[in-house]
């Protein structure tokens, strides 16, 4: 279509927004409808229009359904790293790098925010989480005593080269500022999350939902491959120790090539968000 703003009905809207939605792509069309209503709201400013035919959209949008954590789905992936990349000039470097490495490498949010430098080898790119700060090594039922090897991408990599310049001196790779014997507090990547404005849309352990659907459908790997990557339990400890040998090199390939994924992504978002 190519009319006048002042022409452009609810109907219209309400057609393109519709169109977003069958395709599954519910977080997509709740933003598109907030941005469509922005440049109404600005066009009236300007007096090219007098209304606003997006600014009720929302109460007829399909709500999500959420879960028990409130994650994105591979649809909203480009949305997601269009907004991050917008509100990374207001976050401090730390809260960038960790928003960024939850991305990445998809641990749970204790296992990122509590690690210490002790625990990465810069030099030989390796970061290895000791079983008794994993989850499954912290029951107390038959803990599951296997250390996790974070698989780094060179992108992952280079952001723990980054951090280490500013924190490298602390115990933790991300000390709280208020006690830099302590790491940062849990809160901190929910919070820089609602400022972009995805309260109850996204969560630290969303990154891992979010991984896992993208991993597994959009780029094809075996679900074996992603889980162990997740660290998720295994039925005994012969089957872990076997998988963590088998599927080592595997899971490094696909750490790289999701990395490289979200790069390709992130640059046509811009792109689309630039020529929009």
């Amino acid at each position: 279509m190519n009319f006048p703003i002042a022409d452009v009905s609810v109907t219209n809207v309400l057609d393109a927004i519709r169109s977003v939605e069958q395709r599954g792509a519910l977080e997509v069309a709740k933003r598109l409808t907030a941005d469509s209503s922005r440049v109404f709201k600005y066009a009236m400013r300007c007096g090219l229009t007098e209304k606003n035919p997006a600014a009720l959209l929302g109460e007829v949008l399909e709500p999500r359904e959420k879960g028990h954590f409130a994650a994105l789905g591979p649809d909203d992936l480009p949305d997601f790293l269009r907004v991050l990349f917008a509100n990374e000039a207001c976050m401090g470097l730390p809260t960038r790098v960790a928003m960024r490495l939850m991305m990445l490498v998809f641990v749970r949010t204790s296992e990122l925010i509590e690690t210490p430098w002790s625990e990465v080898d810069l030099k030989n790119g390796e970061w290895i989480i000791p079983w008794h700060r994993m989850k499954m090594g912290r029951r107390k039922m038959k803990p599951d005593k296997t250390d996790h090897h974070v698989c780094l991408s060179r992108q992952a990599l280079a952001l723990l080269r980054e951090l280490h310049r500013l924190t490298g001196g602390s115990t933790y790779l991300f000390p709280n500022l208020r006690d830099p014997q302590r790491p940062m507090s849990n809160m901190a990547i929910l919070k820089a999350l609602e400022r972009m404005g995805y309260k109850g849309d996204m969560t630290g352990h969303g990154f891992r939902a979010l991984a896992t659907s993208t991993l597994k459908e959009r780029l094809g790997f075996r679900h074996e491959v992603v889980d162990r990557q997740m660290a998720h339990a295994t039925k005994d400890k012969l089957e872990s120790a076997y998988d963590r040998t088998k599927y080592f090199d595997e899971r490094k390939a696909m750490m790289q090539q999701w990395a490289d994924y979200i790069d390709a992504v992130a640059a046509q978002a811009i792109l689309a968000g630039e020529v929009r």
